[in-house]
């Protein structure tokens, strides 16, 4: 089996932060893959988190109107409304205008950042990574 020279990795691409003055943080999963989704958030649920995760883009932004996270960890190849769509429509809303998101996808970060950074993201999370990588990361992000 090949070995890859690039281990998955997590990295922080703007200096947005978010204070949070309760706990637990309120963190969004979104992905496509249920299975994806539905782990991820059990995880964050289980470090003590309030995780909760959508299936599209769409559900995200419905997700939203009655629940606002802190951080939205966001797949990047979502049909329909991808991740770079979602990620714009969530800076444009009050609401969600000053969360953290990251992205999470299994592209590398080389095809990501680019439109990733245009499109409103905070940071960078490959899939592959252990959850304590992306809770590593997030715990950067929020105060």
């Amino acid at each position: 089996m090949p070995v890859s020279l690039h281990s998955p990795h997590c990295s922080l691409w703007t200096d947005r932060s978010v204070d949070v003055d309760r706990d637990p943080w309120r963190i969004l999963v979104v992905d496509d893959n249920a299975h994806s989704a539905e782990a991820l958030s059990a995880a964050l649920i289980s470090d003590g988190f309030d995780a909760r995760f959508a299936l599209s883009g769409v559900d995200a932004l419905h997700a939203v109107d009655n629940w606002v996270p802190h951080v939205v960890i966001l797949d990047i190849t979502m049909p329909e409304h991808d991740g770079y769509a979602t990620a714009r429509v969530l800076r444009r809303i009050a609401r969600t205008r000053d969360a953290v998101i990251i992205a999470f996808t299994a592209l590398g970060e080389e095809i990501v950042r680019p439109e990733g950074l245009h499109s409103g993201f905070d940071g960078y999370c490959q899939k592959g990574n252990p959850p304590a990588e992306l809770v590593r990361l997030i715990g950067r992000l929020v105060h």
